[in-house]
């Protein structure tokens, strides 16, 4: 058995599986976007396995491809892999397949906890639409987040992806087609879903770090637009407008809000640009 691996750090305790299992990686591929692969690039530094950043062409794939089994196995990646002469791939998804197909669905579990799981499916070329290999699901608490989300989901695509080597051939062999009825695709998260009013709730504002908080809410200061993935939020009366300074040191400033109000660590808010460009 021969991988060709292609991922981030999302999922880069599955190449660490790999690597403990004594399994061959020919190749590890990543999409080094905002830098969510340092991590999985360590990984192959470490263990002298050669990675690429290109964004792969049939041409390149083919060249890694041999009469050995060949697997190539697809972990929170960002390109569509061409057509090739693979004969086994994988993709390894965070939710429970034919629910919450799409690039983020770990920004929508909380929303929607029936789609809290991992799927394992072979790899065609329409994303998400293989069939199943492995699947399981995992409960949200109550006070879930996107971190907690993305620990549950790693932990869980481990679990699963040593089940499927384990037993591949057969796995793969008796692998489940998706029922299309029941799907449902979640885009990539809009910067107004992300976007925080002062006017809203400590509900709201509760709401949007737990499935943003990671990636970063957005508010505005001073007809400024700010990210952050660091806030209190805390449920208080008071007779403040929204989205007044109601208290301000060196390190934080605290903002009224509607039933309460929030406290940001100054050196987390990041200028983005002018809100008139939002």
């Amino acid at each position: 058995m021969k991988i060709i691996y292609f991922g981030s750090d999302l999922f880069s305790n599955c190449l660490s599986l790999l690597i403990r299992k004594r399994i061959s990686i020919e190749v590890v591929f990543i999409n080094d976007l905002q830098g969510n692969a340092n991590f999985i690039k360590k990984i192959s530094d470490e263990n002298n396995i050669k990675w690429r950043s290109d964004r792969p062409v049939k041409e390149i794939l083919n060249q890694y491809i041999s009469i050995d089994t060949t697997i190539f196995i697809v972990a929170d990646y960002g390109y569509i892999l061409p057509k090739t002469d693979v004969q086994y791939a994988v993709n390894i998804h965070p939710s429970l397949l034919p629910k919450g197909k799409g690039p983020t669905p770990l920004t929508y579990l909380i929303d929607n906890p029936e789609y809290a799981g991992v799927t394992i499916h072979k790899l065609t070329e329409t994303p998400d639409d293989g069939d199943i290999l492995v699947q399981e699901k995992f409960d949200i608490d109550h006070n879930e987040t996107i971190s907690s989300l993305m620990v549950k989901s790693q932990l869980l695509a481990e679990s699963l992806l040593e089940k499927l080597l384990n037993d591949f051939n057969e796995i793969y062999d008796k692998a489940i087609p998706q029922v299309k009825a029941l799907s449902s695709y979640q885009a990539i998260p809009s910067t107004e879903r992300r976007f925080v009013t002062w006017s809203e709730s400590t509900t709201r504002f509760r709401q949007a770090l737990r499935q943003y908080g990671h990636f970063g809410i957005l508010v505005e200061l001073d007809k400024q637009l700010y990210i952050t993935s660091e806030a209190e939020v805390t449920d208080f009366d008071h007779s403040f407008l929204p989205g007044r300074v109601i208290f301000e040191d060196f390190s934080i400033i605290s903002i009224a809000i509607s039933g309460g109000f929030v406290i940001f660590t100054k050196r987390s808010l990041m200028l983005i640009n002018p809100t008139s460009n939002r």
